[in-house]
């Protein structure tokens, strides 16, 4: 899963960019996220979430014709990536805000290092453009594992390479491809040899249980320590 930031000071239209950039990528063929990061909180105070909440709940949940969960407690990054890692198989995490994020952005006014180009929301109809600069310069969750494998010295080097398209072609070789390791909810870098290793291990255990309801293409396996 890539990461495409959006950000720009307060009522600059980011979130008119995000609505624009999804639609086109979803157009596109690829199965989008989108992450909000806010000051502030999501529920609305007197509905029902919020008084389970005051309550003393620690995460509420809804279904119906959607699915929503809230957590009392912020999420870095990573750890939301990991959720979402989980969840299901997206191709893109599209970031409103986290504007001190090392990933690559469009933003709707003053760039940083990170960014792939500025833009006036208001003035843009096609995102062709953008789309385009997002499918050559995105990558997906950096954690500093510096192995080297991408050919560059540290993930911070290869990350700024490839916002300024030094890096075509080129993606981190540690991507949770085969297997996405959590503890205590974040995310933990693992090469390709790890992860193909713990993937046979694993599944060779699964396959040896000879159930045929236990057909699989996802293996979620969980260990807690014991108190």
């Amino acid at each position: 899963m890539r990461i495409v930031g959006v950000t720009g000071t307060k009522d600059t239209g980011k979130t008119a960019l995000v609505e624009k950039l999804v639609e086109k990528l979803v157009d596109t063929g690829y199965r989008v996220a989108t992450l909000k990061h806010t000051h502030g909180g999501f529920d609305f105070p007197g509905k029902d979430t919020d008084r389970h909440r005051r309550a003393g709940a620690e995460i509420v949940a809804g279904t119906g014709r959607e699915t929503f969960f809230l957590i009392d407690r912020g999420m870095d990054l990573p750890e939301v990536v990991g959720v979402l890692e989980i969840l299901d198989d997206i191709d893109f995490l599209v970031v409103e805000g986290f504007k001190s994020m090392e990933y690559a952005n469009i933003s709707t006014s003053t760039p940083g290092e990170f960014t792939l180009k500025v833009v006036d929301p208001f003035k843009i109809d096609e995102v062709d453009d953008l789309i385009e600069l997002i499918e050559r310069r995105s990558y997906g969750l950096l954690q500093d594992l510096n192995c080297g494998k991408c050919g560059f010295e540290s993930c911070r080097e290869f990350a700024k390479a490839k916002v300024k398209g030094e890096a075509d072609g080129k993606d981190c070789k540690s991507q949770p491809d085969r297997v996405l390791l959590r503890i205590n909810g974040k995310p933990v870098p693992l090469n390709p040899f790890v992860q193909n290793f713990i993937a046979g291990t694993v599944l060779g255990m699964v396959d040896a249980l000879d159930t045929e309801s236990l057909k699989h293409q996802k293996v979620d396996l969980i260990i807690k320590r014991p108190e």
